[in-house]
Formats: structure tokens, C-alpha cells, sequence
């Protein structure tokens, strides 16, 4: 399969945080061969090679979204952001919700300029002051299409191909679960000189929960979280608050809102990359990643991520030749 459809199919999947289950079975299927475990959190793993040294990938499966928290007598479905959630991007939105009986679409409505005054317009509705819409006339036509309280959804997606870029909402961070899903299969069946293992990790979005159940289980001498890193190139931002370029190569996200990560490893990544020359990215933003569970642990820990413009928006876009460069990066961190 091309990485770019890898990379949708990833997208597509359902995966809200703390719902993980349709993408989880979709890795288990993929790595049906490799004898994948699950532990009891929901992490998906599998282990490769075999010597003293042990090193871990992770990639977070979970993305962010929203619960369904009450059926109102008129039809209408309040909810609750899950994950890092921006108030800008509700407004006027079409939505999945995931239901036993299937996805119910829905619509978070804007009200229309002819219901509203100037003043009104100017004002930005929270998530508290908005519903989603069903096309229910009551409760009862609502719970009948199967909307319940503690459902998971998302905003509906596109996956467009933009020349050398994709956009699309979920990039952060379906392409760290493509990366790892691919760099398993071109190793696969090499001798290693050292056990590697991938982890694709639950509720990330949500507490970096699942790295943290699963760092103090694990005898990982070194860990690379895989995900991505906000790039500060777009119109009306500076620069400096993300200094990251999309197509210049992966970017060691040093530190962030969590703190500084491993020294050691910048090192080794910076020269591994300056030795097979490929292009790399050295800077801070905000945020955080899995990598900070590992590191409180005591573990040396490391993001490398791929520059998005727009995180966390339906419009995140990435550059292809920085997620191949990825893959070729973390190959040869498994050669040195």
C-alpha cells in the first residue's frame, strides 16, 4: 500500500480519545504477523530483534474531538470538547457521531445574518453555548437514530492532496501510526542488533495517559515519540513562536511546554542525520508529546516530529517528503 493511502485510511478511522477501538483493531489486523500485543490500557505493541539495548518508537493512535453529554426535549445534543479543542473551529461545523447503529451526522449551526445583529456577529460562541443538530424534533426522534450521552465524534473530515502536500484533520497524529506501521514492515525480518519496539499509545490528547502506563512497565533504554510539531508558517504569525519549515525534514521538537528532553539523544538524531544526509529541524513550541510521560520516569526520551501548519484545525497540512524523510531517520537510528 502507497504511504499516502496508509495515511488516509489512518485518518478515516474513527479514534477519539479514550475511544480508541476501531483504530486499534485496524493496527492489529496490519500486524496480525508480528504477534501484537495489547496491555491493559489499550497500547498496542509489538517487539522486534533482540540484545541488551532496547529502543521504542511511539505513536499516539488517539485524536481529538468531542462527547455527546445531553439530549435536550427539543432534539438538539449538547457536548464536551475531548482533547485540546479550539472554540474557533465549532461554529458552523458538520459532525460524526458514532453510535452503535452506526455514524449520525449532525450539524454544529451558525446562526444566519439575517437572525443576527452586528454585535452578535462579532462574538465568538463557546462550546457550552452550542448543540448539535440531528434533524430530531425531540428527544425521542434523537434517541431513536441512537444518540445517547458518552458518545464519541469528530468534525467530518476531507483528505485533500495538495501537490506535495495533504491536509486533512487528524494528521496529528495518524502519520506517526503510518511512520511506525512502515518502518515495521521494512525491517521486518532483518537481524537486529538490538530489541525495538513500537507502541502505538491511547489517550494522548488527553494527558499523555497511555505513554504514562506504559513507562513504568517497560525496560526502554531510549524512546522516540513520534508526532507532529506546529509550524509558525502562516500568514500573521511570527515565525519564532515555531520555527519549523514543512518540506525541510523532520524536526527534533526539543522542548516544549513539559520541559527540555534528552540531550544525549538531540545528539545522536542530529548526527545520524548529518551522516545518511537527511534533513532535520532543531526547535522549541508549545504543547507536548508522549515523550514527556517517558522522560518523568527516567527514561531518555525524544520527540521527532513532522512540521504541521494549522494543528488541530479540519485543515492540518504536511509536507510528503518530510514524513518519507521520517521513516528513512528512524531506520537508520535502528542501524546505528
Amino acid at each position: 500500500m502507497e504511504l499516502e493511502q496508509l495515511i488516509k485510511e489512518l485518518v478515516m478511522l474513527p479514534g477519539v480519545s479514550g475511544f480508541e477501538d476501531p483504530i486499534r483493531r485496524y493496527l492489529l489486523e496490519k500486524l496480525k504477523d508480528m504477534n501484537p500485543k495489547v496491555d491493559s490500557v489499550g497500547n498496542v505493541y509489538v517487539t522486534m530483534g533482540e540484545g541488551d539495548e532496547h529502543i521504542a518508537f511511539l505513536a499516539h493512535m488517539d485524536e481529538i474531538g468531542f462527547v455527546t453529554t445531553y439530549i435536550e426535549e427539543n432534539g438538539f445534543i449538547r457536548f464536551s470538547p475531548v482533547g485540546g479543542v479550539d472554540d474557533r473551529m465549532l461554529y458552523g461545523r458538520l459532525v460524526e457521531i458514532f453510535t452503535e447503529n452506526g455514524i449520525i451526522h449532525g450539524v454544529i449551526g451558525l446562526i444566519p445574518p439575517h437572525l443576527s445583529t452586528a454585535e452578535d456577529r462579532k462574538k465568538l460562541p463557546t462550546w457550552k453555548e452550542l448543540a448539535i443538530d440531528v434533524g430530531a424534533r425531540n428527544r425521542k426522534e434523537a434517541m431513536d437514530l441512537g444518540v445517547t450521552p458518552m458518545l464519541p465524534g469528530r468534525w467530518k473530515k476531507d483528505f485533500v492532496v495538495m501537490g506535495k502536500y495533504i491536509v486533512t484533520r487528524g494528521i496529528d497524529d495518524r502519520v506517526g501510526c503510518a511512520i511506525l506501521l512502515e518502518l515495521v514492515n521494512r525491517i521486518k525480518g532483518r537481524k537486529l542488533n538490538k530489541k525495538v519496539t513500537f507502541v502505538w499509545t491511547i489517550q494522548e490528547e488527553t494527558g499523555l495517559r497511555g505513554a504514562e502506563a506504559l513507562s513504568s512497565k517497560m525496560d526502554f533504554n531510549e524512546v522516540y515519540a513520534i508526532d507532529t510539531m506546529t509550524s509558525a508558517v502562516m500568514s500573521g504569525v511570527p515565525y519564532h513562536l515555531s520555527p519549523v519549515t514543512p518540506g525541510e525534514g523532520p524536526a527534533i521538537r526539543f522542548v516544549d511546554r513539559r520541559g527540555v528532553s534528552s540531550g544525549i539523544l538531540k545528539d545522536k538524531v542530529l548526527r545520524v542525520a548529518k551522516e545518511n544526509g537527511i534533513p532535520i529541524q532543531l526547535a522549541m513550541t508549545g504543547g507536548s508529546t508522549d515523550a514527556a510521560a517517558i522522560f518523568v520516569h527516567g527514561i531518555r526520551a525524544l520527540p521527532i516530529c513532522i512540521p504541521v501548519k494549522y494543528t488541530h484545525s479540519p485543515v492540518e497540512m504536511s509536507h510528503m517528503a518530510d514524513i518519507k524523510n521520517t521513516i528513512e531517520l528512524l531506520e537508520k537510528i535502528i542501524e546505528d
